[in-house]
């Protein structure tokens, strides 16, 4: 049986968008609105980041950032300062409770990674890596020009 391009996309795009759904919806998930774990995520890997900085790394609007920031703040979950340097520049980084949130979120992650690839053979996984590999290269050759530089994770395959 031949498999269509629009099929494959259609499966891989419904996938795609069903794992994001069962992600927000986990009851015990406190970073389930947009943006929210993406930044905890930079900042436990990248203390010291500006707003801006977090915006171009997050791919997040700056003032979608901001509402993202605030709401950490009141948890709690970061702390923010004014760099010495450029006292227009305000410096965000997790506290300790923002930190033990990034630990239980990865585990969480990670628990439902295991879950999900529990029948995929390393056989498997590794066809798949070299198939994503495929397509963005040619993601890159095509459309390199509209792509953003240095997204972690993307250019590297980590």
């Amino acid at each position: 049986m031949t498999t269509s391009d629009d099929q494959f996309f259609q499966r891989l795009f419904c996938l795609i968008g069903e794992i994001h759904l069962v992600a927000m919806k986990q009851p015990d998930n406190p970073a389930s609105f947009r943006g929210q774990g993406r930044i905890i995520h930079l900042l436990a890997h990248h203390s010291g980041l500006s707003q801006r900085e977090i915006a171009n790394l997050a791919q997040i609007k700056p003032g979608s950032v901001s509402e993202v920031l605030e709401r950490l703040a009141r948890s709690k979950m970061i702390t923010r300062w004014r760099d010495r340097t450029d006292r227009r520049i305000v410096r965000v980084k997790l506290t300790d409770k923002g930190e033990q949130l990034y630990h239980e979120l990865a585990e969480k992650r990670r628990q439902f990674e295991k879950e999900m690839l529990q029948n995929v053979t390393e056989e498997e996984k590794q066809t798949f890596l070299t198939v994503i590999a495929k397509m963005q290269e040619q993601l890159n050759h095509n459309y390199g020009d509209l792509l953003p530089k240095g997204r972690k994770g993307c250019d590297t395959g980590d």
